[in-house]
């Protein structure tokens, strides 16, 4: 490679680094990299026999975009749910209800203290 382009590459890359690390660019935001406030949603879940049943309440769940991560467990027939705080719980029953299964009860960290 000669000089010239040698200076173009590496101008270009000093630019790029630059503009990443003064928030030029909007995917590289340093505030939006910032920790997400979850809270913690516990659901008692009716009707699940098998690994198949927490793995279809799992996929269904991902797709919502207030959750970021869950375990469920068939055998306890629980689901704990990771959330954006302050999002919409029924929309989780509603995506297990849709699985085919029920919600007998759902607690959240949202409601403790609260009378």
């Amino acid at each position: 490679m000669k000089t010239v382009g040698k200076v173009l590459v590496l101008t270009l890359a000093v630019s790029l680094v630059g503009m990443v690390s003064g928030g030029a660019l909007p995917f590289c935001d340093p505030t939006s990299l910032a920790a997400e406030e979850l809270e913690q949603v516990h659901m008692k879940v009716n009707g699940m026999t098998c690994e198949g049943c927490a793995s279809k309440i799992k996929s269904g769940l991902s797709k919502l975009p207030a959750v970021k991560g869950s375990n469920i467990n068939f055998k306890n027939g629980t689901a704990d749910v990771s959330v954006a705080k302050g999002s919409d719980h029924a929309a989780l029953v509603r995506t297990v209800q849709d699985a085919g299964f029920t919600v007998s009860s759902l607690e959240c960290e949202c409601n403790k203290g609260k009378k």
